[in-house]
């Protein structure tokens, strides 16, 4: 049975075929984290309450806050939290196919599976391309977000690229010497962490953004005074609280989290340094 897509590969570890521990002494994976969940993590012992109006900051709020943090991590990282498929055009070369096997680097490393690879030397983008290349053919490095086009087995070498370029407009391409046609190949793939199967360092990422994102907005509200003073009859009294500066020291110490959590992720999923080619 041909397969309609690649198969799944392992994003962490890179090429496991199954993440899960086997001793069972902890989870790898996570779910994206739930406003209870980060009431009782990033959030625990803060008063989630308004110190002037006495309204109590609600999940739809602190779910606000969540989502923001992950939009920043896909928009900084281009590492996406949940599955996206992309439909993506890439310049045809003829020497990548003679050469290199088609080396083609996505947009988007990543890449969970495979779904289409296809040759079109029309900008027509409703219609198929005149060449599909089976699933089998298709070697995919999945966290590099890189594919090339090789032989399944059974088929030679020869035999492959003669099956996969046979079609009369190609042939007509050739004739006339066209080495190079933009967007010809085509590519749809699905790139990110699938659900349920997130690591617990990107969730946690996750859940501390999005409490400094709150306590960063939202923390004047809580903690609005540093101290109170009555007075009555000449006789005066004041208490002071260390609210402030305690919101002043979570802060930091997120960011400083953060950062350093950053800092792991961006090392393993190679996100340290934009590269690209002219």
């Amino acid at each position: 049975m041909p397969l309609n897509k690649t198969p799944r590969q392992g994003i962490f570890p890179s090429w496991a075929k199954d993440g899960e521990d086997i001793t069972g002494t902890f989870e790898r994976y996570s779910h994206l984290p739930s406003a209870d969940e980060l009431k009782a993590r990033a959030l625990f012992g803060i008063p989630l309450k308004s110190g002037l109006t006495g309204e109590t900051i609600s999940d739809e709020t602190i779910n606000h806050y969540i989502n923001a943090a992950i939009s920043e991590i896909e928009h900084e990282l281009d590492l996406y939290i949940t599955p996206v498929t992309f439909e993506e055009k890439h310049d045809y070369r003829r020497q990548d196919f003679t050469w290199s096997y088609n080396y083609t680097k996505l947009n988007h490393p990543n890449v969970i599976s495979v779904e289409e690879v296809q040759l079109s030397f029309s900008n027509d983008t409703e219609n198929l391309g005149f060449v599909q290349f089976p699933m089998e053919h298709v070697h995919l490095m999945p966290q590099e977000g890189v594919i090339q086009l090789v032989p399944a087995f059974g088929t030679s070498l020869s035999g492959f690229l003669l099956s996969a370029f046979s079609g009369t407009q190609f042939h007509a391409l050739r004739a006339i010497g066209l080495d190079t046609f933009p967007g010809g190949v085509r590519v749809k793939y699905t790139s990110g962490f699938e659900v349920g199967k997130v690591p617990t360092a990107v969730v946690e990422l996750v859940e501390n953004m999005a409490a400094w994102k709150l306590l960063s907005f939202l923390g004047p509200l809580i903690f609005p005074h540093t101290s109170v003073g009555v007075s009555m009859d000449g006789v005066s009294q004041s208490v002071g609280t260390a609210g402030p500066q305690f919101l002043v020291n979570r802060i930091k110490d997120l960011e400083t989290i953060i950062e350093k959590q950053k800092d792991a992720i961006k090392g393993y999923y190679q996100r340290k340094y934009q590269i690209d080619s002219f």
